[in-house]
């Protein structure tokens, strides 16, 4: 099973839970503010192309922020 999570500023997905393709073949569907996930069984990754051109803009792949050091900002690496 393949996981797509979706993020808007409206909590408004009735454009992708409706839609006739994806219908048949969501199985799972978890909302909260502003995120939708929805799991697929996609054998063949014609449903994942698919999804990717018609809703890659409101696609979320990194739920977290990335909370790693940077240098120059919050150290100053050593110059030899």
């Amino acid at each position: 099973m393949k996981y797509y999570i979706f993020e808007r500023e409206s909590s408004k997905f009735d454009d992708i839970l409706k839609d006739p393709t994806l219908k048949s073949k969501i199985y799972e569907v978890i909302t909260w503010g502003g995120h939708l996930r929805i799991g697929i069984v996609d054998y063949d990754d014609k449903l994942s192309s698919y999804i990717l051109l018609k809703y890659g803009d409101d696609i979320r792949t990194n739920l977290t922020e990335d909370f790693s050091p940077k240098p120059g900002i919050d150290y100053t690496p050593k110059r030899k």
